[in-house]
This record gives C-alpha cells, sequence and structure tokens, in this order.
C-alpha cells in the first residue's frame, strides 16, 4: 500500500496542469541509431526516449520526417516544438537558440580505420596530405583549420553506412564518426561494416532543444530524463540499438 502511494505521489510530480502536444520532426534521411526509418513509424534512440518521456510527463507527441534544413527552419518559425539530439553549440548562429533540457546522452566523435590499420601517430598533421572521410553537413572543429586550408582533403559522403563502406573500400584511410554511430552498424553487420576506433575527437551532450513558446515544459520534461537516468531506463535504451 506504501509503495502504491508513493508511487502516486512521484507521478504527481510529471503530470501537467494542461497536457501539451509536441510537434518534432525527425531527419527524413534517417540517422541510425537515432533514428530508423519505418512505415510503422519512427523507431530509434531519439523516437523511443519521447515515447519514454512522455509517458512520465503526461503529454503526447506529434511526429514527421523532414529534411533538415526545413526541420531546423520550421524550428524557428514556431512550427515545430521540440528538436531532439540539440547541442547549444550547435545552433548558436540560430535567431531562435531556444531553451535546453539536461543532457541525455553523450556522443564521441572518433577516428576509425579498417581493421588492423590504426596508425601509432593520429594528430591533425599526422594526417596532412591525405583524405578524411565524413558525413556531409557536420562539423569537426580539430579539424576545420586543415580541411578549409587544404592540408587534408575532406570527402563528403552522404550517410553513415556509406561512409563505412567508402572506409572498406579504401577511397580514404580515416574516417571521423560518432562512436555509438559506429556500434549500432558494427552490431547490423560486422563483417561489412566494422572499423578500429581510434582516438576521440569531439564529445557534445546530446539535449532537447525546446521552443521557448513551451518554455512551462521544461522543469517536467527535465524531471523525466532524470527519472529515466535514475531508473536505468535511458541506458537500456541506448543499449537497445548499440550492444
Amino acid at each position: 500500500m506504501m509503495k502504491n502511494c508513493v508511487f502516486a505521489a512521484t507521478m504527481l510530480v510529471f503530470l501537467p496542469a494542461k497536457a501539451d502536444t509536441f510537434r518534432i520532426a525527425y531527419y527524413e534521411g534517417g540517422d541510425a541509431p537515432f533514428v530508423l526509418l519505418d512505415k510503422a513509424g519512427p523507431r530509434g534512440i531519439f523516437p523511443d526516449l519521447m515515447t519514454a518521456i512522455v509517458k512520465l510527463s503526461g503529454d503526447k507527441l506529434e511526429q514527421r520526417y523532414l529534411p533538415m534544413r526545413r526541420l531546423l527552419k520550421s524550428f524557428e518559425d514556431g512550427q515545430l516544438d521540440m528538436e531532439v539530439g540539440a547541442n547549444p553549440k550547435w545552433r548558436s548562429h540560430s535567431p531562435v537558440p531556444g531553451m535546453y533540457s539536461i543532457a541525455f546522452g553523450l556522443p564521441r566523435a572518433v577516428l576509425c580505420f579498417r581493421p588492423g590499420e590504426t596508425p601509432k601517430e593520429q594528430a591533425v598533421s599526422d594526417f596532412y596530405g591525405q583524405k578524411v572521410g565524413v558525413i556531409s553537413g557536420y562539423s569537426y572543429p580539430e579539424f576545420e583549420v586543415a580541411f578549409a586550408s587544404g592540408k587534408i582533403q575532406r570527402e563528403d559522403i552522404f550517410n553513415s553506412p556509406n561512409l563505412l563502406l567508402t572506409l572498406r573500400a579504401k577511397r580514404f584511410d580515416q574516417i571521423i564518426i560518432s562512436n555509438y554511430v559506429r556500434q549500432y552498424w558494427t552490431k547490423v553487420d560486422a563483417q561489412r561494416y566494422a572499423c578500429d576506433e581510434g582516438r576521440m575527437i569531439d564529445e557534445s551532450e546530446m539535449m532537447l532543444r525546446l521552443h521557448p513558446s513551451k518554455a512551462d515544459a521544461l522543469p517536467r520534461l527535465n524531471a523525466a530524463i532524470a527519472t529515466l537516468k535514475k531508473s536505468g531506463e535511458l541506458d537500456a535504451i541506448f543499449r537497445r540499438y548499440t550492444d
């Protein structure tokens, strides 16, 4: 009886006076393991996380897919209420910076090499005169000066599986990729996608970016994320797609 009372009291912390319906969008090209395209509806770390959050917060979701530029513009125009998996430094030039939740993940951008071909020296200068494969549109601060000067040739690839396949095909000898993404594609098919992880070049916390019009919802969203962390459910969501 006491246990049920404690649970009920805990849930009262989350339940809003009036539930919101959060309009969110995911990149239409998919970004496994964060977003997996599925005819039945969005799957992956981000959709699973949002389902768990609103289950605690008492809110609802309206989800769709959009091209990335339109997604960002729709947030600025107030047509979307939330961006999942954002960071303030990635949106510092936006006219609507937004409000950010507590972090729910810490992805690392790492160098990766074909199995058995990891060099001992991995400073930026060690790659002068070489090509480095990256995901198109992504920024890697440590390498940007070398990319801009032409000392290192940046090879932009549309998506992560193609980036890994192109590395295996020897179009270049190293890539920069998220550790979560590397783990996911190795789990899908190690024979095709496995690569040896080198040093970390960047890490950035992932958060919910909330439109200012939904500022009142931030405390209960933070409370929900904190509860998912404490219960172990947040780790379970990540492990579902990366272990």
